[in-house]
């Protein structure tokens, strides 16, 4: 099976010109990025991961050579284009400008293309060094079942996490008949590989062999809740999300390691044992939660896979994709649970996590927006510009021996960059984050009053009244998803903060007002009667809706 990702279509991707979806090469997608408005694969999840991998080639790439194709004075490359030594003193300068420059010039240079082809094998899905998996040989030296007891195999149907199902669990996401569960063309394969390593879940009986007992891991994008830059073409998002300075260790160059480049998977296999993520972005853009071996019987894959253990993400600021949550002295990813409440919340009403409102130490904000803020402050990028920041997570079934796949959420936030990293005194993120307050309060209230009719309605059954109240809430809250990400998109530096609130109070009144109305008008006729309360007082839907709309007109002045 002679696939080679570089030479090979399997990125699938939409043109600009003309809307249509195709399939390229890596070669192509480099070359010709600005040409593609986006990803366009079997899931958005899917989109991620192929587009972290990306970003590990141009992360190598462009932290040794400039946009200009030279290699910075102050480093040593081998003929591989690779990393030997520092022979001169570190400028993070360098980085800054080689970004700068490729976003003038619009597209990135031929040095992208020919370190893929000085290591071209390592791309090669049936090489001596098959790409994304080890050899026989080695395959067998970690793991704890060697490949000739036929143990450790899953089955092309949970890898596809499309489809996402064993021979024994359902499918959640399949869209193919059963005799076609386990079909594939190879640039499918590809994109599904490259996505199973980030997202696999907990299944695998077969592990590597390790003295200690620990855990499988479930895939290190799978135990965040990742936010990246969206642009205006492929090369825009590459581009917006490709982080050159590291941000943990701003003095000392680190080199950048994708798997591909380890001598030897022993060494990695022993670098993964120490349980701790790596220093530098390629190498974590590309790491595997399993060992793989493909033995190819007549264009058939067995596919083998040893578990390896999962990588603490505690206080793993390295990670740029995702937002963080402080859990006691440590910060952790904030990744969503099937079992909260909050599993479809929009990401306008968690503003606060996005960007750190007021400047607070303890307050961790994302890596990428962090990167964003510099490019701004240091001019490679607009201060006026609209900038997209999109969310995709993938929520597993809760079930901690499976972790399959159950629910994936996509969300995304454009505010212009001048309002987002504001400064001022009377500084736009604060107001922001003021507004929804007042929408929360507001919402709050209306959860409230629902679930005091649900009351009357359900005979004081408190289950059912809270049901009843929570429909209502996520009826309330989609009502306003659109209205405050327009505002919010059309907010600018220049406008009066004031004015501005104001106009979204009118907005929130208004919707909420609307939401009433349709409230009402399903209302019961125990509802209208109601009841009379321990103080002999009546209490029905009006008296309910009456004594929160006193609340809303207070909150809104």
């Amino acid at each position: 099976m002679s696939f080679n990702l570089v030479k090979n279509p399997w990125i699938k991707v939409v043109e600009k010109e003309s809307g249509h979806e195709t399939k390229v090469s890596l070669e192509e997608a480099f070359r010709n990025s600005q040409k593609y408005l986006c990803l366009s694969g079997d899931m958005k999840f899917q989109d991620l991961a192929v587009m972290r991998f990306m970003l590990a080639i141009l992360t190598t790439v462009y932290t040794r050579f400039d946009a200009d194709d030279n290699p910075y004075e102050w480093i040593e490359l081998d003929d591989d284009m690779r990393f030997v030594r520092l022979v001169d003193e570190y400028d993070e300068d360098d980085l800054f400008d080689t970004w700068e420059k490729l976003y003038s010039q619009g597209h990135f240079s031929d040095a992208v293309v020919e370190y893929l082809y000085k290591n071209i094998d390592a791309f090669d899905m049936s090489g001596e060094r098959p790409f994304y998996q080890v050899t026989r040989e080695e395959y067998d030296s970690f793991a704890t079942k060697p490949i000739s007891t036929g143990k450790g195999t899953v089955s092309v149907r949970q890898i596809n996490r499309r489809i996402s199902e064993s021979n024994n669990s359902p499918s959640l996401f399949s869209p193919r008949s059963a005799h076609k569960k386990d079909s594939f063309s190879m640039d499918e394969l590809v994109r599904w590989i490259i996505t199973y390593q980030n997202y696999t879940g907990t299944t695998d009986k077969t592990k590597i062999n390790l003295k200690e007992k620990v855990s499988n891991s479930a895939g290190w994008l799978y135990k965040l809740s990742p936010v990246y830059a969206d642009g205006d073409s492929l090369f825009e998002t590459l581009l917006l999300n490709l982080v050159l300075v590291n941000q943990i260790d701003r003095e000392n160059y680190v080199n950048q390691v994708p798997v591909w480049e380890n001598d030897s998977f022993d060494g990695y296999v022993e670098s993964i044992k120490r349980l701790v993520p790596p220093d530098n972005i390629a190498a974590l853009y590309t790491t595997w939660s399993r060992l793989m071996h493909i033995e190819w019987e007549y264009d058939k894959p067995a596919i083998y896979v040893a578990g390896l253990p999962a990588l603490s993400n505690t206080n793993a600021f390295i990670e740029p994709m995702t937002i963080w949550r402080n859990d006691k002295d440590d910060v952790t990813p904030a990744a969503r649970s099937i079992k909260s409440s909050n599993v479809n919340k929009a990401m306008w009403r968690d503003f606060g996590m996005y960007i750190n409102v007021d400047g607070k130490e303890d307050r961790k904000e994302p890596g990428i927006v962090a990167w964003l803020r510099e490019l701004k402050e240091n001019g490679c990028i607009d201060r006026g510009k609209l900038l997209s920041l999109d969310s995709v997570s993938v929520i597993s079934d809760g079930n901690a021996t499976s972790q399959a796949p159950a629910i994936e959420v996509f969300d995304d936030m454009n505010i212009n960059a001048s309002v987002f990293f504001d400064k001022g005194e009377n500084r736009w993120p604060r107001r922001i984050e003021d507004a929804i307050a007042t929408t929360q309060n507001v919402a709050d209230d209306y959860i409230k009053m629902v679930k005091k009719v649900g009351l009357i309605r359900f005979h004081g059954d408190n289950r059912q009244a809270g049901s009843f109240s929570r429909k209502y809430g996520l009826v309330f809250y989609d009502g306003l998803n659109a209205p405050f990400k327009n505002w919010l998109s059309g907010l600018k530096d220049s406008d009066n903060r004031d004015e501005k609130l104001n106009e979204w109070k009118k907005l929130l009144l208004q919707t909420t007002l609307d939401n009433l109305n349709i409230f009402m008008k399903g209302a019961t006729h125990s509802e209208i009667v109601g009841a009379i309360d321990e103080s002999g007082n009546v209490r029905n839907i009006f008296t309910a809706v009456g004594l929160f709309k006193h609340k809303m007109y207070k909150e809104l002045e």
